[in-house]
């Protein structure tokens, strides 16, 4: 570039215009001119500059070293940005420093006289950003590094970029190893085959399948074995490219942990089921006794009672006849309790003709309204023991329930098929079941009937509306019953 020589009142007036901070000093290093862009930047008044060392401008932990460059420059001048690679730093009027970029330019006063223009970018705001990408890059990097789960980005094509010390030991591959490989390898047939498809509808139609979710998939490691992992996947755009990260988490324990529940669940299920196998048999063996022992007894003693009232005809004591009396009560109570523990007619007739048996009893009982209602098509529907006892004592707690909580005038009982299964019904017209009652855990009836519908298979429904009443409906499965 060759040497300009230019009148100084042009200099002087190109400078003044300008926006960028410039200056221009003579070969000892002092301030010739400083446009007001430059005093600005420096909080100087205008011409405050003039006269004044270069160094003026420079931190003082630098203006003796500075000296020698700039004499140094003076000797050897041309174009270019001062201390490239280095940091600069300028100091204003009232101390405060800041990093500034510098570029120089040889000129020659109108007198030939050697002068050097400077011109003074402020890049504080640029370094600040710098240092604070560079922060956030390096908490994101120790995040990459530190995270528990294993993180793996790809781009577009599939092809891995990034996997994090996570990943190396969740898949037991070294980055090393499978950046520039197709994440496919992570994958067990047949996800591996679908994955480049899936990418390629993706980039075609924006439908987006797992990209956003969260969803349960199957990992491969090196060594070959399949393991469950939660894998969720962001998008992203760096540098114009559409990029893809996914969050993946080795589940593998918490899936056995579940399997082991639900083991630990069928196994208490069986256990339950057998438990009331053996109540069932007790209540049963208990109805027998009572039937055979006390049954017995209450009868002997009624008709010893009814033999001596005949013998003592007009003479007889009145006690006789309260004993008679209280004699017909108890044999009434015992065949009420007998009833409960096992109806005869549950095991002589059938489940459907007990439901109406019950149903009546419970009418003449608690002159509660009680209709029941079997469908005709389930006269002919044969059902083996242990579901009838369950059909049978779900509605036997229904209507006990009708009877102490729902203050209901009438109850209605009905059955009928639906479709592959029997609907058991039983809806009153009382206050409503209470949500709280239905939640709580502690609502031994309620459990236990929904352990039992569980035990066979079906499915139980309770619900209520305040002033309306309460509907229980239970739907059992007939896969293993015939017609």
């Amino acid at each position: 570039m060759k040497n300009l020589t230019i009148a100084d009142r042009s200099l002087e007036w190109l400078l003044a215009s300008a926006t960028d901070a410039m200056l221009i000093v003579d070969k000892q290093g002092q301030i010739v001119l400083a446009n007001p862009a430059l005093e600005r930047l420096f909080g100087y008044e205008h011409g405050a500059l003039a006269g004044k060392t270069l160094e003026t401008l420079i931190p003082e932990r630098f203006r003796q070293e500075h000296t020698g460059l700039r004499s140094h420059y003076i000797g050897h001048p041309r174009p270019r940005a001062m201390g490239a690679g280095m940091e600069l730093f300028a100091v204003r009027k009232d101390g405060s420093e800041f990093m500034v970029e510098v570029s120089l330019s040889p000129l020659q006063s109108s007198d030939m006289q050697p002068v050097v223009m400077a011109t003074i970018y402020d890049i504080s705001a640029r370094k600040q950003a710098e240092r604070a990408l560079q922060d956030s890059e390096r908490r994101m990097r120790a995040v990459f590094e530190t995270a528990v789960d294993a993180i793996i980005t790809i781009d577009e094509r599939g092809i891995m970029e990034r996997v994090n010390p996570a990943a190396e030991r969740m898949f037991g591959y070294s980055e090393a190893e499978v950046c520039g490989k197709n994440v496919s390898m992570l994958m067990p047939s047949p996800h591996r085959e679908q994955h480049d498809g899936y990418l390629a509808h993706y980039a075609q139609t924006g439908e987006k399948r797992v990209i956003g979710k969260g969803r349960e998939v199957e990992g491969l490691r090196r060594d070959g074995s399949v393991f469950p992992m939660d894998l969720a996947v962001a998008e992203m755009e760096i540098g114009g490219r559409r990029m893809f990260t996914g969050l993946v988490r080795d589940i593998t324990e918490r899936k056995q942990a579940e399997a082991q529940g639900r083991e630990m669940q069928a196994r208490l299920r069986e256990l339950a089921a057998h438990q009331e196998k053996i109540k069932e048999h007790e209540r049963t063996r208990i109805a027998q006794e009572i039937h055979d022992e006390l049954g017995g007894l209450l009868t002997g003693m009624k008709a010893y009672v009814n033999v001596l009232i005949e013998r003592a005809g007009a003479q007889s004591d009145p006690l006789l006849g309260e004993v008679q009396g209280l004699t017909q009560e108890a044999i009434d109570t015992v065949r009420r309790v007998i009833t409960d523990l096992r109806p005869s007619v549950l095991d002589q007739l059938g489940v459907w003709a007990a439901l109406e048996w019950y149903a009546e009893q419970v009418q003449q009982r608690t002159g509660l309204r009680c209709v029941c209602d079997i469908a005709p098509e389930l006269s002919d529907l044969a059902v083996d023991a242990e579901r009838s006892t369950m059909l049978f004592r779900i509605a036997q707690e229904a209507l006990t329930n009708v009877v102490r909580h729902a203050q209901a005038t009438e109850v209605r009982v009905s059955a009928a098929r639906d479709g592959g299964a029997v609907l058991l019904t039983v809806k009153d017209n009382g206050k409503g079941i209470d949500k709280t009652r239905l939640l709580d855990k502690e609502s031994w009836g309620i459990l236990g009937m929904h352990e039992r519908t569980r035990g066979f298979g079906g499915e139980l429904t309770i619900t209520g509306t305040p002033g309306q009443g309460t509907l229980l409906q239970l739907r059992l499965p007939l896969e293993a019953h015939h017609d």
